[in-house]
C-alpha cells in the first residue's frame, strides 16, 4: 500500500552581492505553510523539466529572470497525501525588478546563518538545520588536524563548497 503520493518542488537560492539570500513570505491565507518564509520556486508541471519549472516558478513569484548554476541540497515536505520532495539550486537574477504575485506578502534579503531568526516553512527549516549541523561537523573535523578534504563525507563534499560559493568563502 502506497502511504503517499511523491510530488517534485524546486526552490532556488538566489544571492545578492554582499552574499544576502531572498527569502518571501507566503501569504497568510496559502494552504500550506501560510505566513513563513520560503526561497521561490515551487511545484513541477507534469512534462516539464525541472529547471524550466523553476525559472517559470520564480519568474510568476517575483517577476524576475534567473540563471540556474547547480544543485545544491533536496529536503522532504510531509504535507497530508503529498511528500514533496524539494531540490534546491543555486541561481542568480539576470534580470528584472522584484515584484511579488499574491502569493505572497513580504520579501527579505538575508545572510544564511541569519535564516533560523526568521519564521521558515517546514522544508526549508529542515533543510538550514542540516547545512547547519553537517557545516559544524566539518569545521570541527577540521579543527582536529584533517585536512578539509579528509573531513568532507563524499555526500557532503557537494553542498559544503557550494554552500561556500554561496557565502562567499574560500
Amino acid at each position: 500500500m502506497i502511504e503517499y503520493v511523491f510530488g517534485l518542488a524546486v526552490r532556488v537560492l538566489l544571492t545578492d552581492d554582499s552574499g544576502k539570500i531572498l527569502i518571501i513570505k507566503r501569504s497568510t491565507d496559502s494552504r500550506t505553510n501560510p505566513g513563513k518564509w520560503e526561497l521561490p520556486g515551487g511545484k513541477v508541471d507534469q512534462g516539464e523539466s525541472f529547471d524550466q519549472a523553476l525559472i517559470r516558478e520564480v519568474f510568476e513569484e517575483t517577476r524576475l529572470n534567473i540563471a540556474l548554476d547547480h544543485v545544491i541540497g533536496v529536503c522532504e515536505q510531509n504535507l497530508p497525501l503529498i511528500r514533496a520532495i524539494h531540490i534546491i539550486m543555486s541561481g542568480k537574477i539576470v534580470n528584472g525588478k522584484l515584484n511579488l504575485s499574491n502569493e505572497h506578502e513580504g520579501y527579505a534579503w538575508v545572510f544564511f546563518d541569519d535564516l533560523p531568526d526568521y519564521e521558515l516553512a517546514d522544508w526549508l527549516h529542515d533543510f538550514v538545520i542540516n547545512q547547519s549541523t553537517a557545516n559544524r561537523q566539518v569545521l570541527e573535523e577540521s579543527e582536529d588536524k584533517i585536512s578539509s578534504k579528509e573531513a568532507l563525507k563524499p555526500y557532503i563534499t557537494p553542498i559544503k563548497s557550494s554552500m561556500d560559493k554561496i557565502l562567499r568563502k574560500k
